[in-house]
């Protein structure tokens, strides 16, 4: 095994360099008689208050409209005309409110648009209106209820989510959540727990089927969901085992710290009691241990990583601390469920805690509501929440994409896992689920690593057999992508396989798992039964949970961005999963009107697995270069590449790069972009760091014109494919270079609009870029980068020397 090292930091050049910014006048929609369209609006304005009043309300006098737009303009100068913005719905309609005195004024700008001479400002926001509705029933009601129905029971439990009108402590929002709790005790509608957050206001109630109807037709109410269903299903197989240590060491005391967020861990066991930390309950009336036997398994995973393989060597030392914090519980169904407190305040409490009193900086969350499957619009929910917990903590959470058991409406499958595997994989019934679009975060799908049923290992005869072999996506996996084709899951790695029974007529459709899932911990071991295998995304997650956290103890000063980026970069698409896809089909998705230019295969595995050779070390062939920094908003960063001129050789050889960025924004669930700022890279080749900032200058944007990525031709990921996320990466394999070349990486940040106010002066990213010389086997490439490195540094520690004596 070649010598390894510790990664290398690189630093940005220093200079300042603002970014170009083109005044963008969207084209007014032309209408061929304003005078009859503003009549029209009127006309949509009258008939949708009087739908309005007939609405419940706990707010008379106030009122909220769906607006249907076409072209772009700013949201927030809808007050101009009386009517206070309030969320972005769909890529042309926007919702908005106002009260007696606004309509008022709103209706009077309507009637003068046509006119000359008024006055009015804005007018060209009037004029492309295309029509004024109400927020409807049908609009209320989530994906859960529009498939299933309110449940049949005599009560149940609802999520309401009201308009987040305003900011969460601002005396209109106190006043709405008053009046709108006054108007539930006045109904008879009993509240169960409320989540008040600037982009989430939220209630979960119980209510029986006439509540339930005149919640769907209260004006204030944003959504009607059920409460969230973990669809956390699995069989288990007891493992027979000898021979393994009783007494495993301890972590260091420095080690990371980990917090499993589950159903609990059963601190005894002996593979795992060693490294607990601490554990805590969230759930009202349980103990810490683990009923369920999921937490338990995930915890296996997240301190061990690959069992099977610990097992093989019987090899079982615990790199880091874990801590339990159990938030769900085994209910009478024999299924894991949530606590009747809503999961978003369970999660924010637990986090606040492990985080600020027990410094976890890694938190594993393998679980996901099934009756929140993403519909490509607003994120919500328990996404929302761990976007800004992470934010807010610098932490790192890993969570499941969620697993797909079918579905009834559409029948999926409807005769044949293995028939209809792949195509069912990006079908609509089968979306990633809450939290799993979160953009802060790392979502992990699954791949298959068996693929021979239990009674197929046992017997010569045709039993059951898979779809998935070795490193395709398992038959369970969910798929993305999130908010404006951001990648999701973002990576993948095992988490089991399922098969069909063969020999049983008109049952192809069943789901067998038996010696076709991965090795983890037993919650009930006695004996010989320590050990258990599992099939779902919730124990592809933890595996790289356990990744991170052995990063975190080679770099315990890395930030979450700089784990994730890490991770990111150092993933690969594996050949199993592009080939599992046929091209005709992959072509048709990418030319498909609602999916084009997406590659198919990468929203069912994202980035990819993650490839361990270099991950914690650089070699003399492979070296790994690290930074971490902060950039202001409409501005660039500089990096250049400490690349040794035999790198740039001009012989054929194959060399790559690739280049990873990560931030975390702020994030508002009202606007359909979401994140409240951009930050993005380029890489780039010249002769000089002089011509280089001349085609990003906003100075010189006349004379030079603006740089994409260099060498695109020889590009894994486009641009404007990366570019959707908060994590970015892309591959550039290279054949022939020139010694007089310099490469260069340049970061910028864009603020949305809307977004400055919710952004840091200086918003932090990590950035990482991967440097391999793979046909030099006597390459000595750490040694020249690192001398690079220090010849850079020495350059411009002179510069700032001679700028001072100036």
């Amino acid at each position: 095994m070649s010598e390894q090292y510790k990664h290398l930091w690189i630093e940005k050049e220093s200079l300042s360099n603002n970014r170009r910014v083109r005044k963008m006048i969207p084209p007014r929609p032309y209408r061929e008689d304003l005078q009859a369209h503003s009549q029209k609006l009127i006309q949509n304005l009258f008939l949708a208050i009087e739908k309005a009043r007939k609405q419940l309300t706990s707010e008379p006098g106030s009122f909220v409209l769906k607006l249907h737009y076409t072209g772009n303009f700013n949201l927030s100068h809808l007050e101009k005309h009386g009517v206070h913005f309030v969320s972005e719905e769909d890529k042309q309609i926007c919702i908005v409110f106002s009260d007696e005195q606004g309509l008022e004024k709103f209706k009077d700008h309507l009637s003068k648009m046509s006119l000359q001479d008024t006055g009015l400002t804005y007018k060209q926001i009037l004029e492309a209106l295309e029509g004024i509705e109400n927020w409807t029933t049908e609009d209320r009601q989530s994906w859960a209820i529009r498939n299933q129905g309110f449940p049949k029971t005599d009560t149940f439990t609802l999520d309401i989510e009201l308009w987040p009108i305003e900011t969460t402590n601002h005396p209109t929002r106190i006043q709405l959540c008053q009046k709108f709790e006054k108007w539930l005790s006045d109904h008879q509608i009993r509240r169960i727990d409320k989540l008040n957050r600037d982009s989430l206001l939220m209630y979960r109630i119980e209510a029986n089927q006439k509540q339930a109807e005149q919640l769907l037709n209260h004006k204030d109410i944003r959504f009607v969901d059920l409460p969230p269903k973990t669809g956390i299903n699995y069989q288990q197989l007891n493992v027979e085992i000898q021979n393994i240590p009783i007494n495993l060491v301890s972590p260091a005391p420095d080690s990371a710290r980990i917090c499993i967020l589950d159903s609990g861990i059963n601190a005894n066991h002996p593979l795992i009691k060693t490294a607990i930390g601490e554990s805590k309950s969230y759930v009202q009336n349980q103990e810490v241990h683990d009923d369920a036997g999921h937490g338990t398994a995930v915890a296996g995973i997240a301190l061990h990583g690959d069992v099977e393989a610990c097992l093989a060597s019987n090899f079982w030392t615990p790199p880091f601390w874990l801590y339990n914090g159990k938030i769900m519980y085994l209910a009478d169904s024999n299924a894991t469920r949530f606590d009747e407190k809503t999961i978003e305040t369970i999660l924010i409490d637990a986090v606040k805690y492990f985080a600020e009193e027990r410094g976890c900086r890694i938190f594993n969350l393998s679980l996901g509501n099934a009756n929140s499957p993403y519909n490509g619009r607003h994120i919500k929910g328990m996404a929302y929440v761990l976007d800004t917990l992470a934010r807010k903590y610098n932490i790192l959470f890993i969570v499941s994409a969620g697993n797909f058991s079918g579905s009834e409406d559409p029948p999926v499958p409807t005769k044949s896992w293995r028939d209809e595997y792949p195509d069912y994989l990006i079908g609509d019934a089968n979306f990633i689920i809450d939290p799993a679009p979160a953009l802060n975060v790392l979502t992990v799908g699954s791949l298959a690593r068996h693929n021979a049923h239990i009674t197929e290992q046992r017997y010569p005869e045709i039993y059951a057999l898979s779809p998935a072999n070795e490193n395709q996506p398992s038959p369970f996996t969910r798929h993305g992508p999130s908010v404006k084709g951001a990648f999701k899951p973002d990576l993948v790695a095992p988490g089991g396989n399922v098969a069909s029974p063969m020999r049983i007529d008109g049952k192809q459709w069943k789901s067998e798992m038996r010696g076709m899932g991965v090795l983890t911990l037993n919650h009930n071991f006695v004996g010989n039964t320590l050990l258990k295998e599992m099939s779902g995304t919730s124990f592809a997650a933890p595996y790289i949970t356990h990744l991170a956290g052995r990063l975190l103890n080679d770099y315990p000063q890395a930030s979450a961005n700089m784990l994730r980026a890490l991770l990111v970069n150092h993933s690969n698409l594996p050949e199993e999963c592009e080939k599992t896809f046929s091209t005709e089909l992959c072509q048709q998705y990418k030319n498909g009107k609602t999916t084009k230019n997406r590659e198919l295969p990468r929203e069912v595995a994202g980035y990819g697995k993650v490839d361990e050779d270099i991950l914690y070390r650089s070699t003399e062939n492979a070296v790994v270069l690290m930074a971490e920094d902060a950039i202001k908003n409409d501005a660039h960063a500089f990096y250049e590449l400490p690349l040794p001129e035999n790198f740039l050789r001009t012989q054929r050889a194959k060399r790559e790069l690739r280049v990873t960025l990560a931030y975390s924004p702020p994030v508002r669930t009202t606007r359909l972009n979401y994140t409240a700022t951009s930050i993005t890279f380029r890489l780039v080749k010249g002769t000089s760091l002089n011509e280089i900032q001349k085609h990003f200058n906003n100075d010189t944007q006349n004379e030079n014109e603006t740089r994409n990525d260099d060498a695109a031709s020889n590009r894994k990921i486009t641009a404007q494919q990366r570019d959707k996320g908060t994590v970015q990466s892309s591959i550039w394999e290279l054949k022939q270079l020139k010694p007089n070349e310099k490469w260069f990486i340049v970061v910028t940040r864009q603020d949305r609009d809307w977004g400055s106010i919710m952004c840091l002066e200086l918003e932090p990213y990590a950035l990482i870029v991967t440097v391999t010389d793979r046909d030099n086997q006597e390459a000595q490439l750490y040694t020249q980068i690192n001398m690079r490195i220090r010849q850079q540094q020495q350059a411009r520690a002179h510069i700032m020397l001679n700028t001072d004596v100036s």
